[in-house]
């Protein structure tokens, strides 16, 4: 998955959650600045962001991704 497909998939899962951007950013241990950051595309989201990302949105790694159960 591209970063730009992915950041625009976690904007979603922000809008369908209900929350603003910044609570998201303070549940996953981020600040505002660096969460707006990353899915603005001027920071690299890292493979080790992930899992708080995921806590924060209350998502699977699947989700996230828009993995199927096969992985796909």
């Amino acid at each position: 998955m591209n970063s730009e497909r992915m950041t625009e998939n976690i904007k979603n899962l922000i809008m369908e959650s209900g929350m603003k951007q910044k609570a998201v950013a303070e549940r996953a241990g981020f600040t505002e600045q660096m969460m707006s950051d990353m899915l603005q595309g001027r920071k690299v989201i890292k493979a080790e962001f992930v899992p708080a990302i995921c806590q924060a949105l209350g998502v699977t790694p699947n989700r996230l991704f828009l993995w199927d159960e096969r992985g796909a």
